[in-house]
């Protein structure tokens, strides 16, 4: 689902900035024209198109993080990289706050970003009295609290999959290629929020830590 998810995101984001006029260049799994490497398809780009410098976005991902950085590193244009603010924090706050610590406890951490950023705090006390509230989101869902139908979007993503498989990349699990039920969209991850925040946030807090054999989709 991830990766089928993924990909249909990207295409579907693609799409979304040809039709605001940005110009795109995408590649999609099977492109002719894709090497299968990010960064000979960078260097190819860049000769292509004469580019005289390269941006790009901090990825979150480490492998990715090392590519861009040796990439950039050994360009002869200039290059800049850019936070892409997909986090609260800042890269270097956790091994600041650790440095020096014998201790790494990730609480900690929270209740001093909590204290610096205000975040559901009273002054210099936590909301509510209490700066965390686990062992309340620990109960076993028994069957008598009704869990509300969720929320499906039923994509076709037949293209997709064959693509995949096409591709030669290995996945697991099951999907049904006509009704794909997780959002591709900001519009449509916007829409599952407030539904989840109507629907599933009043007990969310007590059974965020449960699963069941006989649901597919909990709080």
């Amino acid at each position: 689902q991830k990766v089928v998810g993924y990909f249909t995101a990207m295409r579907n984001f693609a799409d979304e900035l040809k039709k605001a006029k940005h110009s795109v260049v995408y590649f999609q799994i099977n492109d002719k024209k894709n090497t299968q490497s990010l960064v000979e398809n960078l260097a190819l780009l860049i000769k292509e198109h004469n580019i005289e410098k390269f941006e790009y976005l901090s990825p979150d991902e480490y492998r990715l993080d090392q590519q861009l950085k040796g990439f950039s590193k050994d360009l002869t244009i200039d290059s800049e990289v850019f936070s892409s603010e997909h986090f609260y924090t800042e890269r270097e706050d956790l091994s600041t706050f650790f440095k020096g610590k014998k201790q790494f406890l990730m609480e900690n951490f929270y209740r001093d970003m909590r204290k610096k950023h205000q975040i559901l705090m009273v002054e210099k006390q936590p909301e509510g009295g209490k700066w965390n509230f686990d062992a309340s989101n620990r109960k076993k869902w028994k069957g008598d609290t009704l869990i509300p139908q969720e929320i499906r979007f039923d994509i076709n993503v037949t293209n997709i999959i064959d693509d995949i498989k096409k591709a030669g990349i290995k996945t697991i699990g099951n999907i049904n290629p006509k009704y794909f039920e997780y959002p591709i969209s900001r519009s449509q991850a916007l829409i599952q929020l407030a539904y989840f925040c109507e629907h599933f946030l009043v007990h969310f807090c007590y059974f965020q830590d449960a699963m069941h054999t006989d649901k597919i989709y909990f709080f």
